[in-house]
């Protein structure tokens, strides 16, 4: 079990950074996570029934791994904003200042939904998961992931409207 199982992993590595990238809103930390979920996974492979869709276990670890790093990082103080990629020498740099903003203004506002929210605009925006997709990962009806999906981006839209982030 553990050639295949480590093949698995593999397959999914670049899933689990997205989604660890939606959840934290940063790609340093979501690389960080998305290896520590795997390396969780790793360890709880004799747990994993390999007769069920493996990704709903994996995506499972994730989240709890990035929700205790969210709940780590509440506790601890905000650090002040800093450049975290290198910016290139594109023709107009302005561009590319307004993109890292709005995409800050995005994770801020991410950060502020409840998990339910936050977990399916996740799994629809980052891993770009079809409402199927959705529905069998979080074993939901798919109407009920349109309908929660729906929900979800009318709060992220609230905080963007709302919040002075």
């Amino acid at each position: 079990m553990t050639t295949p199982f480590k093949h698995l992993l593999a397959a999914y590595q670049r899933r689990a950074y997205l989604a660890a990238l939606g959840w934290v809103g940063n790609e340093q930390e979501a690389h960080e996570l998305a290896q520590d979920a795997l390396l969780k996974a790793w360890k709880a492979r004799q747990s994993y029934d390999s007769a069920r869709p493996f990704y709903p276990w994996l995506h499972v670890i994730v989240k709890n791994v990035c929700r205790d790093a969210l709940a780590r990082s509440a506790r601890a103080p905000l650090p002040g904003l800093k450049a975290e990629r290198v910016v290139d020498a594109a023709p107009q740099p302005e561009a590319g200042l307004r993109l890292r903003q709005r995409e800050q203004r995005l994770y801020a506002a991410m950060r502020l939904l409840d998990d339910h929210h936050r977990e399916i605009l996740v799994l629809r925006h980052f891993e770009d998961l079809s409402y199927a997709e959705i529905a069998e990962v979080l074993n939901l009806a798919v109407g009920t992931v349109m309908s929660r999906l729906f929900r979800a981006r009318k709060a992220l839209l609230h905080q963007l409207e709302t919040e002075d982030i």
